[in-house]
């Protein structure tokens, strides 16, 4: 099976007939081992007026290439125009279509770095990338994502995400946002950001949590916490910084010196109902 182009060349050469005809799209051939995506097709099933089916017609010129071109895949049970080069169904493309399920542009250079741009209705993804393997006589060809930009347009739930990865293709860094917040992960998730709707919070692994909110704002470290709203709040190790100043005052409260005098009570009250204004539990 030749390619498209080679096809047409030869048509405009030896002054062959192109059939056209309009069809039904009845299967989509997914490649199930695709290297890039297993929602991948370059093939396509269609079913003409007259009831004759005709397989693996093309989607694009040349369905072994699959690292460069454009590739349309159409709605199935939308109606195309295929066309068939002298009347040899092997050589049958797609040169029309009516409906369109999701279009695919691939670009590739002789350094073997990849640009896919994938889109639907619902998404639009653009994605760097580069050869693993970099001996194409070794299969699976495999590859190495570099970045990625992706948006998605559903109606639940409207997101764009970018995406960096370093050079064995590990995430390192993303950065995603919808209508309800923003969620920032750095090096690998150590550092995290989300903001939310009057709410900012920080979380560096094996280190501190910081929430900044219009009712409160908090810094935790492991078993330590200090708050503020209204009040200051203060723990570390299960004890709270009042209860233990309460206790410290209740226990000067109860000591009687020995002369018969004792310590002034009604001060050391004093100082923990000012504790209580500006401490919690």
């Amino acid at each position: 099976m030749g390619n498209i182009k080679d096809l047409i060349k030869n048509v405009a050469d030896n002054n062959k007939n192109i059939e056209t005809f309009a069809a039904k799209v009845i299967e989509i051939n997914k490649e199930e081992d695709s290297q890039h995506n297993t929602e991948d097709a370059y093939t396509i099933d269609v079913m003409r007026a007259d009831g004759a089916i005709i397989k693996n017609v093309r989607l694009k010129a040349s369905i072994q290439d699959v690292e460069q071109g454009i590739i349309t895949i159409p709605k199935k049970d939308s109606w195309v125009l295929a066309s068939i080069i002298d009347g040899v169904e092997t050589r049958a493309f797609i040169s029309q279509y009516s409906e369109i399920e999701r279009s695919l542009i691939r670009f590739k250079n002789d350094q073997n770095h990849f640009l896919e741009i994938d889109t639907d209705v619902n998404k639009l993804k653009v994605l760097f990338k580069t050869q693993k393997n970099k001996d194409n006589s070794i299969l699976p060809i495999t590859y190495n994502n570099i970045a990625k930009i992706e948006f998605i347009g559903n109606e639940e739930e409207p997101n764009i995400c970018t995406i960096f990865y370093d050079e064995s293709g590990k995430e390192i860094s993303k950065n995603s946002l919808n209508i309800n917040e923003q969620n920032i992960s750095i090096n690998e998730g150590k550092t995290l950001f989300v903001l939310k709707d009057k709410e900012a919070k920080i979380i560096i692994k094996d280190g501190y949590e910081t929430i900044i909110s219009d009712s409160k704002t908090s810094f935790k470290k492991d078993d330590l916490t200090f708050e503020m709203d209204d009040k200051f709040k203060i723990s570390a190790s299960k004890k709270n910084l009042l209860t233990e100043l309460e206790s410290l005052i209740t226990e000067i409260s109860n000591i009687v010196v020995v002369q018969g005098v004792g310590p002034n009570v009604g001060n050391l009250l004093a100082i923990k109902s000012n504790l209580k204004n500006l401490l919690k539990i």
